[in-house]
Formats: C-alpha cells, sequence, structure tokens
C-alpha cells in the first residue's frame, strides 16, 4: 500500500470513530428552528414547518431549474458541517465551499442525497458522492476514496481506495426516516458521512478548479415534483 493510499485509510479510519462520537465543543447553529431570517431563497419553494426547513416543488409550482436555499454569505474553509435530513421524491444536496450566482443559483461542491428516483435498480448513486455544481459535475462516487487532478478534456479521476462497497452503504441509509449527515472539509480534503458511515473521500488537486472557500446552500433540484426537510443544521470551524 502506498503512502497516499495508507493515509486514506487512516483518516477515513479515525474520520469513522469521530462520526460516531459525541459532539465535540465549538458547533454553532445555522438555522433556529422558527425562519428562514438572513437566508436567500425563492419564497415559492421554502418555508419553516415543525421546526424544520423544508423545500418542496409540485407539478403546479415546478422549479424552471435548479434552485437554492442560500444560508447567508459567510464564508466558511476548513469546517464540520451537520444537520438531519429527509428526502422524498427526487435529488438534492448541501453545497459547500460554493459561490452564489443570480437568481438563487449556486456554483460549487455539493454533497448529495437523493430519494432513488433512477428508478434503474442500481446503488452506486447518488448519496454521498462527491459533485461539483455547474462545474465539474461527478467526481467521486459512493465508497470511493479518490484524487481530482486537471486533464485536458475536463477533470481525471483516479481512484485511489475504496470506503465500503456502494451497495452496503446504501444500506446504511434510512430511506423513509431521517438521516445524519456530516460533511468535513480540510486543506482539500472531503469526506462525506451519512448515519456514522464514511460514504466517500476526495482529494482535489485540481489546482484550477478547486475552492478554498465559500457559501453553504441545500438544492431543490428542477424536474419531477420532490420535498426535502432539514434541522439540526449545525457548523464548527476547523483550524
Amino acid at each position: 500500500m502506498n503512502s497516499i493510499r495508507a493515509t486514506t485509510f487512516l483518516c477515513i479510519a479515525a474520520l469513522a470513530c469521530f462520526a460516531n462520537a459525541d459532539e465535540p465543543p465549538g458547533f454553532v447553529s445555522l438555522f433556529d428552528g422558527k425562519s428562514l431570517d438572513g437566508f436567500q431563497y425563492d419564497e415559492r419553494f421554502w418555508r419553516v414547518e415543525d421546526n424544520a426547513i423544508i423545500g418542496e416543488t409540485t407539478s403546479s409550482n415546478a422549479a424552471e431549474r435548479n434552485t437554492f436555499l442560500i444560508l447567508g454569505d459567510e464564508k466558511y474553509s476548513d469546517f464540520e458541517l451537520r444537520f438531519s435530513y429527509q428526502v422524498d421524491g427526487f435529488n438534492s444536496g448541501v453545497q459547500y465551499r460554493s459561490v452564489e450566482k443570480p437568481g438563487f443559483v449556486v456554483d460549487g461542491y455539493q454533497a448529495d442525497f437523493e430519494a432513488q428516483w433512477h428508478g434503474d435498480g442500481k446503488t452506486d448513486k447518488f448519496s454521498g458522492m462527491f459533485f461539483e455544481e455547474n462545474g465539474r459535475m461527478f467526481l467521486g462516487k459512493r465508497g470511493q476514496a479518490v484524487i481530482v487532478r486537471a486533464g485536458d478534456d475536463g477533470p481525471r479521476i483516479d481512484v485511489i481506495g475504496t470506503v465500503g462497497d456502494a451497495v452496503e452503504l446504501e444500506k446504511n441509509i434510512r430511506r423513509d426516516d431521517w438521516n445524519e449527515y456530516t460533511i468535513v472539509a480540510r486543506g482539500y480534503q472531503f469526506t462525506h458521512i451519512i448515519n456514522g458511515r464514511v460514504m466517500s473521500v476526495a482529494y482535489d488537486e485540481d489546482a484550477e478548479n478547486r475552492r478554498a472557500e465559500g457559501i453553504f446552500a441545500f438544492q431543490l433540484h428542477s424536474g419531477p415534483p420532490m420535498k426535502i426537510q432539514i434541522k439540526h443544521l449545525k457548523v464548527r470551524r476547523l483550524r
């Protein structure tokens, strides 16, 4: 095992244990459970209900394009983000180290979560994967540890290891209940954890396209009707 891969698995093992530990100090809440004051969003799609953020599209109230609940304008670099979620109907995700664009649009890294809308019998997509919205797109599948490098025709994805079988990791996701999501960003290493299990790990070595800091946001995907619920949203900065 080479040194990069060995370091990868040591980090993954530590994070998996840490994700199941009691909450460490330093977290601050990003949502008060009562209102969306300070957030930027299209009022047709977002509301607060039963102490949770609700994002919803319907057949009569559809999103023309992906639309986002933007969590203010504060930028974060190295951090640990935690929240609980449920999703029904389609595809969503949380943006981080992202940039706000006009019309409630966001570009940047995304930790995906979805409702198995694809219907093709596959379980390797999409919850837990490493993605870049309006950018390099699919960068790391669930179960993979990857290095993202610059390529001649887009990013070059080198799979350097695994954090588990995608089908087995799927069994850890509660499709009809609340799930606990943790995203850890430290330098250019990113780790996505759902319900205490590491889902993907990525190292971004694409110096031209990677992002050092940015905002948080939640996505409602254009397309079929869908609904997401978010609560217990909190973050701590990492040194």
